[in-house]
């Protein structure tokens, strides 16, 4: 349901259209432009498309703990909530990898999702938080979802 509320939401923001004079007052707000004709117009461009940038950044930030709290990987965490909660930004990755491997041919698939990931599934392995993850790792592997024991082994297995 939230999903369908979302492209819902989004369908009705693509399909209206803005006021010229809502983008002059908000441009004219903002004293980064002040250059008149095309260099304003292309100063405008480029000053909006580094907000949209930021805005999606902040968006990304702001739904990660989610990541880690929802769906399948929410109930990974339930098994191993401080392996989880010390690789945050694996969250997400960790879920792609989940979907490849339920939904796009398993262990390959998933291996792919991993060495994508390769960065954000190395604080999954890296010497602090291993003991707290091993236990996970391993009955991931009791389930046929085998994953890499070290860096080294991950990255070997990414060549």
């Amino acid at each position: 349901f939230q999903l369908l509320t979302v492209l819902a939401a989004l369908a009705l923001a693509c399909s209206a259209e803005v006021e010229p004079s809502a983008v002059d007052a908000a441009m004219a707000a903002d004293d980064q432009c002040s250059a008149k004709g095309e260099d304003g117009v292309l100063c405008m461009l480029n000053a909006l498309q580094m907000k949209a940038a930021k805005l999606e950044v902040d968006a990304a930030a702001e739904s990660e703990p989610s990541s880690c709290t929802s769906g399948m990987v929410g109930q990974v965490r339930s098994f191993a909530p401080g392996c989880l909660d010390a690789c945050p930004q694996a969250c997400g990755p960790l879920g792609v990898a989940m979907n490849a491997y339920m939904t796009k041919g398993g262990q390959p698939a998933a291996k792919t999702a991993v060495c994508q990931y390769k960065s954000q599934f190395s604080c999954f392995l890296s010497s602090s938080v291993w003991p707290q993850c091993k236990e996970l790792v391993e009955k991931a592997a009791s389930f046929g979802f085998t994953l890499p024991h070290s860096v080294p082994q991950l990255n070997a297995g990414c060549e």
